[in-house]
């Protein structure tokens, strides 16, 4: 009897001794600087993940350390990192679906669904339709060995310049930077010179006569300093917001648990709300600094502004013929069409939002709740 007992008790010690069962860390790609307002949502992220699944889960950034945003796809696909934002523009193959229904954000600027917050609501908008109404979205994403969390969005798309605007006949020849299809077919449209340019080079470029103006989310104003060079802001065009999507590995999502998975929703949630908020306060920050700094910020005229609903209301159109004759897509109207209706749910919606914290709630309620951990990205 002795002898049973001092064996138990020694293995108890064993036990006392052995070490904590070690959380499992997820790794997460920031294409964005350290220190920088993007990075410090992902933090915020990573905390979330930890807190919400009891501390089965771990996760850490790594901002630009680890993949930039050109490297993302292939890096998360292949499993470098677990989870990315991933910027579909870059990987247009890749993501026919995804950037089209992106391309839709120029809904925005129309009366009906324009406001201060209206990439919030657009937001919400395009994450409910591709998570749960668009399987062609998550089959494409599937296909890269990725599974889709939801996306953030950028403020609007303004125009940034060193010369006035006054009118549709201002815009002829001007030399405009453009981020994407959608800002080089408007520049193209209303007579502009669209010029392909990374957003690291504008600076320079505005500062030298290179460029007239840069079309560039009103963030991305006070992020690259363009607030040190342009002398004119001007809001209603050409409109189009940049969606920030979060991906995660594929197969790292399926070797999760089910709390896991259910912590990772419900922190995907607050990440969605926290980076687009991020841009709304950074683009807000320029805004009120802009005066002192003798800039003109500001509406467009309405000459300009109702060239540019103009535009949109037939560009909206286009979209979906682009995509058809370019990926074989056949679903761009309707698509269209249900982005159109989600995105006056969503106005109304987010139209008493105040924080970040309601914008997570709202996005929680809404979309992410409903969602089948056990069964979603399998």
């Amino acid at each position: 009897m002795k002898r049973m007992i001092k064996s138990v008790l020694a293995g108890a010690s064993l036990l006392a001794l052995a070490p904590a069962v070690q959380a499992d860390q997820l790794s997460f790609a920031g294409g964005w600087p350290p220190n920088s307002k993007p990075t410090a949502v992902l933090e915020s992220y990573a905390e979330a993940i930890e807190e919400n699944s009891g501390g089965e889960l771990t996760m850490r950034v790594f901002p630009l350390s680890l993949l930039s945003f050109a490297e993302g796809n292939a890096g998360v696909r292949d499993g470098l990192a677990d989870s990315a934002a991933i910027l579909t523009p870059y990987f247009p193959a890749e993501f026919p679906n995804l950037n089209m229904i992106s391309e839709f954000s120029q809904l925005v600027e129309l009366e009906e669904f324009s406001g201060e917050i209206s990439s919030a609501a657009f937001a919400g908008a395009l994450t409910e339709y591709v998570m749960l109404n668009c399987p062609d979205c998550l089959s494409e994403t599937a296909k890269q060995n990725q599974v889709y969390l939801g996306a953030g969005m950028t403020t609007s798309y303004a125009l940034q310049c060193v010369v006035p605007l006054n009118s549709p006949e201002d815009l002829k020849g001007k030399r405009i930077r453009t981020a994407g299809a959608y800002w080089s077919r408007w520049a193209e449209t209303v007579g502009a010179v669209p010029v392909s340019m990374s957003v690291n080079e504008t600076f320079e470029a505005l500062n030298q006569g290179v460029l007239d103006c840069t079309a560039s989310n009103t963030a991305d104003y006070v992020n690259f300093s363009f607030i040190e060079v342009v002398k004119y802001l001007y809001t209603g065009l050409p409109g189009g917001q940049f969606t920030v999507p979060t991906m995660m590995n594929k197969d790292r999502w399926n070797g999760l648990s089910e709390n896991g998975k259910s912590a990772v929703m419900k922190a995907s949630a607050k990440l969605a709300s926290e980076m687009t908020w991020v841009y709304l306060d950074e683009a807000a920050a320029g805004k009120a600094k802009s005066p002192e700094l003798g800039i003109e910020y500001g509406p467009a005229s309405e000459s300009l502004v109702a060239m540019n609903r103009e535009f949109i209301a037939n560009d909206v159109k286009n979209v979906a013929t682009v995509y058809k004759d370019r990926f074989g897509l056949e679903n761009g109207t309707e698509a269209a069409d249900k982005l159109r209706e989600l995105l006056g749910r969503w106005t109304e919606l987010t139209a008493g939002v105040e924080t970040a914290d309601a914008l997570t709630e709202l996005y929680w309620n809404e979309i992410y709740s409903k969602i089948d951990v056990s069964s979603y990205g399998k």
